[in-house]
């Protein structure tokens, strides 16, 4: 697919479901989706996009744009608030979200965010090990740059745009340092970037070995997430507790599950390797806020903006007394 900036060319591409009889009934009972849904909304979002003047470039084909109606449930208006979320933290927020290539090769091999497959309900298992990073170097911005290219490896995928996804986060190793970089602004960007920008739809989210000092940034963050997202975080004290909520047979072997750490990175870095090109279109977006457009939605409704200038780490955490 060729990018054109500063040009609104639409991708004519022809749709082919990939999604069988059992995932169709999903989207049909979940989504609300069937074929002519389907091609009414993303008709609707090309013409969105076309009429909006701050929209310079994005992707119009339908595997993007079902990305936003899936999530939204087919409520076009809502799905294209969640495209121009995206655009504008684009925009806003370039260290974030403009993918580096040159970096790839560190993340994978370090094995800190990495998808693992899908699991007996159809849905994207993702590990998180921010343990395994080194807690002087890590920035804020590099974390995000890899949680997307995590999810740009797999959310094209429709059954995972139908059964969504399930998260595991495990601190084991973390220390306080690995903190440091959240500061309340950066945090509440990427909570927002959660709750408003990334199209995907997070079904559970599995928190394991969390040790005590985390608590003040774990509560904040919950206190700041979706209501019906809050309701999906589960606290593991034990691996045995882990293995008992999700499916064992994607989880790698050293949490006992059948899956070799090293199969999923490689999965992982061929699954790159495959997606490069689409991935890196995120690269090519281009929107232009100062371009007056009365029918935009506010940005800052949605909470995107970092508008808190102190930065002034969360807790202190340098100074916490942990027991």
């Amino acid at each position: 697919m060729e990018s054109v900036k500063n040009e609104k060319s639409f991708s004519n591409d022809e749709y082919v479901c990939s999604l069988d009889p059992e995932n169709l009934r999903k989207a049909k009972e979940e989504l609300h989706e069937d074929e002519s849904v389907r091609e009414s909304s993303i008709s609707q979002m090309r013409e969105y996009i076309a009429k909006d003047p701050q929209i310079i470039w994005c992707r119009t084909d339908h595997l993007f744009l079902l990305l936003f109606l899936r999530v939204r449930k087919f409520n076009v208006q809502a799905a294209c608030e969640m495209l121009r979320n995206m655009l504008m933290a684009i925009h806003t927020e370039p260290d974030s979200f403009k993918l580096r290539p040159t970096e790839w090769d560190t993340f994978i091999a370090q094995s800190i965010a990495l998808p693992l497959g899908p699991d007996d309900k159809g849905r994207m298992v993702i590990l998180c090990r921010q343990g395994q990073s080194d807690a002087t170097m890590i920035t804020m911005e590099e974390v995000i740059r890899m949680s997307i290219l995590v999810f740009q490896t797999f959310c094209y995928i429709e059954s995972y745009q139908i059964n969504g996804a399930v998260l595991i986060i495990d601190y084991q190793e973390v220390k306080m340092n690995h903190f440091a970089c959240w500061t309340i602004p950066k945090l509440k960007l990427w909570i927002s970037i959660v709750n408003n920008v990334l199209p995907i739809r997070l079904k559970e989210i599995h928190l394991i070995h969390l040790p005590k000092f985390a608590n003040v940034v774990i509560e904040f963050s919950l206190s700041i997430m979706k209501p019906k997202l809050q309701e999906r975080v589960k606290f593991h004290k034990s691996l045995e507790e882990l293995r008992a909520a999700v499916d064992n047979s994607v989880l790698p072997t050293i949490y006992g599950g059948q899956l070799s750490l090293d199969e999923a990175n490689d999965r992982f870095r061929k699954r790159v390797e495959q997606e490069r090109d689409r991935i890196l279109l995120l690269n090519e977006f281009v929107f232009d806020p100062t371009i007056p457009n009365p029918n935009a939605t506010n940005y800052n409704r949605s909470g995107l903006h970092s508008e808190i200038a102190n930065e002034a780490v969360i807790g202190s955490f340098r100074k916490l007394n942990v027991d």
